[in-house]
């Protein structure tokens, strides 16, 4: 029996509590409703720096707050934080004696650290700018240009890393300005799994978070262009990497276990997806390459992304519209649906037998008003039959539907060309 007990404390905060009886450790954590979505050109990458603020003992300038990261960590807690398009979440996980400890962090991090003195605001800010930097200076921000060349540079497709100048500009006063539209308790979760009690947890959290002030969720609606796009950094090097992507249904749909599954099956299995038998073991054209898949509250984004040489890049690009051609008209095999309705239920079991992966996927979902029960995931995959995915990739993968992200020196013109579902 998979339990999650549901609450709401007066001040509107909601609450889920998951009981594994034969946890040893706990994890607790919040979320809250705010990402990249939901910034303007202004203030893009500034929800990523608010967490870093927010998380950073020597930031928060919150005496409470450091003692308790002090003892949190000579307990032998675990923590982090991190930003995604649609939320900020805070997890701490520690042995089962931690509690007390994690939840106190997480009620400073929710309505006390807010002042940053100038000399630490700006040191974050160099952090921050620094792994900005990183970012774009290498391949990975590919799913996210992938995003951003599907939905715009707006909603779903503005970078969660944000924009280096409006980092650099940033004060203390647009900080503010965001925990004070997005932090607040109706608009925000907290988590706890563990071996734990739920009145006696309940009653800990109230306890903790009841001075939080109640204030009307400011967050509305995304915003997204009308039609896919294309984004294109002829960049420098040797390397050019491209993904051809596709919108995608919303994490709720029925459909999405079904889009992952398509996903898998073409890119992400290994030595035995088509895209690596095609594209690399047969003709030797790149060794990194895979699909991806991000489900989002209202839309989802679906890609397949190849790393090469410049001078191959066109090939590459050819041969994995075949693939994805071939996709669309003659479907997939009884066989590639078994083995991955395998692997994903070995890849959810795992994540439930991770206590902080298990607390990230509940607050995830709940987040985006989706409930996560395991039970209710492993019945959806194995419910897959091989139409559905055959369905879902002749609905998504067309040209209405496609847009393409480049990053390097090849001819982008015979790329354009090649790139074309027929």
């Amino acid at each position: 029996m998979y339990e999650l007990l549901n609450a709401y404390l007066g001040n509107g905060l909601r609450v889920i509590l998951h009981k594994i009886a034969d946890a040893r450790t706990i994890s607790c954590g919040l979320w809250v409703r705010q990402g990249s979505s939901y910034e303007t050109d202004g203030d893009n990458g500034l929800s990523h720096l608010a967490e870093h603020l927010l998380l950073n003992p020597e930031t928060a300038n919150n005496r409470e707050y450091t003692d308790l990261i002090g003892k949190a960590v000579s307990c032998g807690v675990i923590y982090n934080a991190a930003t995604t398009k649609e939320y900020t979440c805070f997890h701490f996980t520690g042995m089962a004696n931690a509690l007390d400890v994690c939840l106190s962090s997480l009620a400073c991090i929710a309505m006390g650290n807010r002042d940053f003195p100038v000399e630490r605001f700006e040191n974050e800010k160099k952090v921050v700018l620094q792994e900005a930097t990183g970012y774009y200076s290498s391949f990975q921000q590919i799913k996210e240009r992938t995003s951003q060349a599907i939905w715009g540079n707006t909603g779903t497709g503005r970078i969660i890393m944000g924009d280096i100048r409006s980092i650099s500009n940033a004060t203390p006063g647009q900080i503010e300005e965001i925990l004070g539209k997005a932090y607040h308790p109706s608009n925000a979760i907290v988590v706890v799994i563990g071996n734990i009690d739920y009145t006696e947890t309940l009653k800990m959290i109230e306890n903790k978070f009841h001075g939080w002030r109640h204030k009307r969720d400011a967050n509305g609606e995304e915003v997204v262009e009308s039609e896919p796009g294309i984004y294109v950094n002829h960049g420098s090097g040797a390397s050019t990497v491209f993904s051809v992507g596709f919108r995608a249904p919303a994490y709720s749909e029925r459909n999405r276990p079904a889009v992952e599954m398509m996903a898998r099956i073409l890119g992400q299995s290994g030595l035995q997806s088509r895209m690596t038998k095609e594209i690399r073991m047969r003709r030797g054209l790149a060794y990194t390459l895979g699909s991806f898949s991000s489900f989002y509250k209202n839309r989802g984004t679906l890609g397949f992304m190849v790393v090469c040489e410049n001078e191959k890049a066109v090939d590459a690009a050819s041969v994995l519209m075949d693939v994805l051609n071939e996709a669309k008209t003659k479907g997939f095999t009884e066989e590639e649906i078994e083995r991955e309705k395998n692997t994903m239920e070995t890849a959810l079991l795992l994540s439930v037998d991770n206590i902080t992966e298990h607390l990230r996927h509940i607050g995830k979902c709940s987040i985006m008003g989706h409930s996560f029960y395991i039970e209710q995931e492993l019945s959806a995959v194995r419910d897959i039959c091989r139409e559905d995915v055959a369905r879902m990739a002749d609905e998504l993968l067309r040209d209405s539907n496609m847009g393409l992200a480049v990053i390097g020196q090849c001819n982008t013109d015979k790329l354009f060309e090649v790139v074309d579902l027929g």
